[in-house]
């Protein structure tokens, strides 16, 4: 396991070199995922990007030609089949990781637990936490605890706004959404979203009944730091260094404070005689 410190997380780093993955979330998901040591798989429907939520049912008019109306009904059947499918059998995890713009290479506004849009978008307008995680660790035990007939693929998010490519490979087989050729397409977001720099952990499991259905992963084994927002109430502190000790006494813990809209972050032993310097102890 691959703890963090406070240099490990400010130094310059490539996307390709991180070793650490960040999951943003509220303080009481923060909760759950500490104590049960397990994190919830996520369903498509419940993205933000249009290409993930979308209803594609309606779309066999999308074939070329034209089809008698026998002929277009039966592809517009084998379509909606398809999309059924892919909301009911389809999983992911998702995560920031280092990397993004280059000018931004030498600050920390490049990194992943520094996204101050994700802070505001999933962890509750910086009164959240955001989570940190041993890369290899994490996709290893991901892959180990989902076995075949399951799926897994693990892969940073492609960001483009050229759709082209995707509406052909749909239009030109409708039988199935989840076939290997169409597999980058579950990890392919437009462009507005760039800045989350996103890494996905996808499970694919036909036998899944609904799109409601939970699955989860173990996460005790991967788990190694724990940064809370610039406005995480105190009161909930106690609370969740009994959660962290309770997942794992090693979980290195963080502060995040913003300084002219540059984010830093202090570990908690220094932070701790910070506290006792200001008040003269």
């Amino acid at each position: 396991m691959i703890y963090p410190s406070e240099s490990d997380l400010s130094r310059p780093i490539y996307i390709e070199d991180s070793p650490f993955l960040f999951h943003y979330t509220t303080y009481s998901s923060a909760l759950g995922i500490l104590i049960s040591q397990q994190m919830r798989m996520g369903s498509l429907a419940n993205m933000n990007d249009p290409l993930e939520f979308e209803n594609h049912r309606g779309e066999g008019l999308v074939f070329c030609g034209n089809p008698s109306n026998r002929y277009l009904a039966k592809k517009v059947f084998e379509f909606a089949n398809a999309v059924a499918e892919k909301d009911r059998a389809v999983r992911l995890a998702s995560f920031a990781v280092d990397g993004g713009n280059q000018k931004d290479y030498y600050n920390n506004l490049c990194k992943g637990w520094a996204r101050s849009r994700m802070w505001a978008q999933y962890a509750d307008n910086h009164k959240g936490v955001c989570l940190i995680f041993d890369k290899d660790k994490i996709i290893k035990t991901f892959k180990k605890e989902f076995k075949k007939p399951c799926k897994t693929y693990c892969n940073a998010v492609n960001y483009t706004n050229n759709l082209e490519s995707l509406r052909e490979a749909f239009s030109s087989s409708c039988k199935s959404l989840l076939t290997l050729d169409k597999i980058d397409y579950l990890f392919q977001k437009c462009e507005d979203f760039e800045d989350e720099q996103e890494f996905r952990l996808l499970l694919i499991n036909k036998k899944l009944k609904d799109s409601k259905e939970i699955v989860s992963f173990s996460i005790a084994n991967s788990i190694c730091g724990v940064i809370t927002g610039a406005k995480f109430p105190k009161e909930n502190e106690l609370t969740l260094q009994k959660a962290i000790k309770c997942c794992n006494t090693e979980i290195r813990r963080f502060y995040i404070s913003w300084h002219y809209g540059m984010p830093n972050v202090t570990d908690h032993e220094y932070h701790k005689l910070r506290v006792k310097e200001i008040l003269g102890e």
